[in-house]
């Protein structure tokens, strides 16, 4: 398989798109739920997967097959959405500012909900956005995505013992935010 993706990747930097169509097929699924655990919102992922599949065919020829494709994809996913991200809350920051100079355009979302499925995962959304950007990333790779340390030590270029150390820190964040909602 990995020869048939290195094939496929070579290809496509000689500009066949029909190999690029292929390599996006083989990592579409893991790349679009990547970014659907980053984002919470499946119209932000879907953006998400869009920029990250137009990035990678821009920049296809500075692959170097010196790491898995899978990986590079990934790194490209992660770094496209720290980027959202950042522009996310600058615009948060401008929407803000905007309705304290109106105060009487703030609209109030007072809906009463039963403890159920969707409390819970608007409560751990809620909880994962408390975190920084690179601790909610790695948090969602490994519980979400189910990926090895190492594995996003590669996609974030950064040491094994800065992803444990991201992954204990989410964790201690999340704990206290989350404890109504544990059940052992």
């Amino acid at each position: 398989m990995k020869n048939n993706i290195n094939i496929l990747i070579l290809e496509a930097q000689s500009g066949n798109k029909e190999a690029f169509h292929q390599l996006v097929s083989f990592h579409d699924e893991r790349v679009m739920s990547l970014a659907l655990q980053l984002t919470r919102n499946m119209q932000d992922a879907e953006d998400l997967y869009q920029e990250v599949f137009i990035k990678a065919y821009k920049s296809i020829g500075s692959f170097r097959l010196e790491s898995e494709f899978f990986t590079w994809l990934y790194r490209i996913t992660v770094n496209s959405f720290f980027n959202f991200k950042k522009k996310t809350l600058r615009l948060q920051k401008q929407e803000s500012l905007d309705l304290q100079k109106n105060p009487k355009h703030n609209i109030s979302n007072d809906s009463t909900l039963t403890i159920d499925k969707d409390e819970v995962n608007h409560a751990v959304t809620k909880a994962l956005n408390q975190l920084s950007i690179k601790q909610k990333t790695v948090f969602v790779m490994k519980h979400y995505e189910g990926l090895k340390i190492r594995e996003i030590s590669a996609i974030m270029n950064i040491s094994d013992g800065t992803v444990k150390r991201y992954l204990f820190r989410a964790i201690e964040k999340l704990r206290p935010m989350l404890k109504e909602y544990r059940y052992d």
